[in-house]
């Protein structure tokens, strides 16, 4: 489980890393067209939908901003903190982004915030299954 846990903590560092990198060096002058296209498959990055830095956008959008950093929150304390990838874990970390759109189509609008806060349990989610899934892949078991 040590060699999974470097591994996805080394990954997810620099996953998370990019989305601020981003704005960052753009406020820099330099050229991030590149990332902001990497993060370009994984987010619609609308920028009303979106937290900026420095003045530039992030690379994602504040709901995927909430799923990353859940998920690297849990990467990087899942030494201490090992819960289980069960069905009844599943539905109550996903419920709250499931809650949350839905309320986002009734109502008709959501906040940046209302997107961060209900995306972020659904990361910690999805950093139990990479985790989990890295530990798999090198043969071994999560605990927990």
């Amino acid at each position: 489980m040590k060699i999974a846990y470097l591994i996805s903590l080394i990954a997810s560092s620099l996953w998370y890393s990019g989305i601020f990198a981003a704005p960052y060096f753009k406020a820099l002058g330099r050229d991030t067209s590149f990332i902001y296209y990497i993060y370009s498959f994984v987010c619609h990055q609308d920028p009303a939908r979106s937290f900026f830095l420095m003045g530039n956008q992030l690379a994602v959008c504040s709901r995927c901003t909430g799923i990353y950093s859940g998920a690297f929150l849990f990467i990087l304390f899942s030494p201490v903190w090992k819960p289980k990838l069960s069905k009844k874990n599943v539905i109550i970390l996903a419920i709250p982004l499931i809650a949350g759109k839905l309320m986002e189509w009734i109502v008709g609008f959501s906040s940046n915030i209302e997107r961060f806060i209900t995306g972020f349990p659904f990361g910690i989610l999805v950093g139990m299954g990479f985790l989990y899934g890295i530990s798999s892949l090198l043969g071994g078991s999560h605990e927990g």
